[in-house]
Order: C-alpha cells, then structure tokens, then sequence
C-alpha cells in the first residue's frame, strides 16, 4: 500500500511540474504590453515642489484597477510583500513590469527615483527605468480615495534580450523624509519566464537568492 502510495505522490508531482515546464517554454518570444489608464489628476504638484512638504505632492485618483490581481509578491518588498505582485512583460520596445498593489488608507504616497532598474542577476547589467507611466519620477505623490481597492502601477523599463533568464528588481536610493527612510531596495532574483506568466498572487513563489554585480547600464 505505501509503495502506491510514493508511485502516486511522484506521478503527482510530475505532471505538475511537466505543467509548469510547458507553460514556461510556450511562451512567445514578445508579449504584448499590459493594460493601463491614465489617472485623474485631482491636483498637480507645487512648482516648488518640496520632499518634505507634503502638501506640495501631487494628487491622483481613480488609479487603473485591475480585474485581477496578477504576478509574485517579491522578497524583500516594502513590508512583507503581501500588498504588492509583480508581473513582467517582455515587449521588442521596452520592459513593462506592472505593481498590483492594495491601498492601505485614504491619503498614500510613493515616490519612483530616477536610477531604478532591472539587474541581469547573472551579469549584472542593468536595465534602467524610463518612466511611470501617467505618473510622475523623482517626486513623491499621493493616490487619494482609493482604501482597500487594488490599483496596477506600470513601468517601464529598457528591452530585455531573450539572453536575460534571472533579473532583480532595483529601486535607488531617494531623498529620506518622514515615513520614508529614502534607502535603496532590491529584491532577490527571479526567473523572466516565471514572471511573464499569467499567475494570480496567491499562486506565486519567490525566487532564489543571487548576489551577483558589476556589468553594463542599458537605457
């Protein structure tokens, strides 16, 4: 009986990674950029905008939400990475990696620096952050009116090459205030392929530790 049972268990744990397997490698080579909207600017930073005013930060509203929370919540995210998963798509023109993340309170800030990129976690080189979309860089800004609900950021980074399998997610270090220590953040590395995949958050795993540095910049 214990002997069905382990030819079972493995047969089990077979298929299921032969599933996985062959989700990963149907993959196309390009997918196609991930759905977005531009926000309601309920009103525009100062023009002496100040890191530690926060009166002077920009408010938006009616941030895109998506139907569904997609991607992996990864290790080393602000808190404990169970708010925020991130989903990545590999286009010809550039990388979108989306941020579904759950608005804790009435009034919430981020701030995106300009330096952030993606890290080949086995060369080392780095894909630089072009832009937020619809929002801004450099600056803190509020997303007011949204408690509870799950909004999508969307950046957008330098093209991938189909060469990169590993990439770290890096935000730069930015100008500290209140709530806000200002300190760089990387998360641990993760499989490209894994992360183009269309997996709802409770589903995803995080990905194995590499500390490799050093390589180019591409922008």
């Amino acid at each position: 009986m214990k002997q069905y049972i382990f030819i079972a268990v493995t047969l089990l744990v077979f298929a299921s990674c032969s599933t996985q397997k062959k989700a990963v490698s149907s993959l196309p080579l390009y997918d196609e950029r991930p759905t977005n909207e531009i926000p309601t600017i309920e009103r525009p930073a100062w023009p002496n905008y100040d890191t530690q005013n926060e009166n002077s930060f920009a408010v938006f509203s009616h941030i895109y939400e998506p139907p569904v929370r997609q991607g992996l919540p990864l290790m080393g995210s602000q808190g404990d990475g169970s708010n925020a998963t991130w989903r990545l798509y590999r286009c010809k023109d550039a990388t979108y990696l989306t941020y579904d993340y759950v608005i804790p309170q009435d009034w919430f800030f981020f701030r995106f620096t300009t330096g952030s990129c993606l890290i080949d976690a086995d060369t080392g080189d780095r894909y630089l952050l072009r832009e937020v979309e619809h929002l801004p860089m450099d600056q803190c800004f509020w997303i007011h009116g949204m408690t509870g609900r799950t909004i999508r950021l969307v950046l957008i980074y330098a093209p991938l090459p189909e060469s990169v399998k590993r990439i770290c997610v890096y935000e730069a270090e930015g100008e500290p205030r209140q709530w806000m220590d200002g300190s760089a953040w990387m998360s641990q590395p993760n499989d490209v392929n894994t992360l183009r995949q269309d997996i709802v958050w409770s589903e995803s795993r995080a990905g194995r530790i590499h500390t490799d540095t050093g390589g180019r910049i591409i922008r």
